[in-house]
């Protein structure tokens, strides 16, 4: 992979706010962050978190495509494959990938472009990358409207939570000994 991280320019929030025609993707580590009024890179480029909890969570994806015209701060690798080849199938191959050994640092996690460019990928001919990307793709189409759904119904769980918590703090609902029970049987 070749690398581009040179040209990547990390603006504060304060800078992004003082910002009155923002129309271009701000992307940090874990994908757009924000919206600013220049561009840095234009075309397709993946990106792969550098640093955060997430290198070890995985709780978002760590590698992703960034297309269009678009801004990149300083939390992510920006990557293009050198000889060519698909890009959804190195971004799904790099998601693929456990770092965790290639990862630095107790406090905050870090994946330096060093030992991400240390990281050996077995790579098939282009023709066969592009077959897989077209099966991902595939796939993708037929399995989002799942995820998506699955994300409503998490945010609507989560909201709901968030009520009850509130509801028993402030003693406007009670726990009986009937909630407890049903929790138990079903925990």
């Amino acid at each position: 992979m070749k690398f581009f991280n040179t040209v990547r320019v990390p603006l504060s929030s304060a800078e992004r706010g003082l910002m009155t025609e923002k129309t271009y993707d701000y992307y940090g580590a874990s994908g757009v962050i924000d919206k600013v009024e220049a561009y840095l890179f234009e075309g397709t480029y993946i990106l792969i978190a550098e640093d955060g909890a997430n290198l070890l969570t995985r709780s978002k994806p760590l590698a992703f495509l960034a297309t269009g015209k678009f801004w990149v701060n300083n939390h992510a690798h920006i990557l293009k494959p050198r000889v060519g080849g698909d890009n959804t199938f190195f971004v799904n191959l790099l998601e693929s990938q456990d770092f965790s050994l290639f990862v630095t640092g107790a406090a905050q996690p870090k994946l330096t472009m060093d030992n991400l460019g240390r990281f050996k990928l077995a790579v098939p001919r282009v023709s066969e990358q592009k077959e897989i990307a077209a099966f991902i793709q595939e796939k993708d189409v037929e399995f989002r409207p799942l995820f998506t759904q699955i994300e409503q119904q998490i945010a609507t769980l989560t909201t709901y939570r968030k009520s009850l918590i509130h509801e028993c703090v402030t003693g406007q609902r009670r726990i009986t000994e009937a909630d407890l029970r049903q929790v138990k049987t079903h925990g």
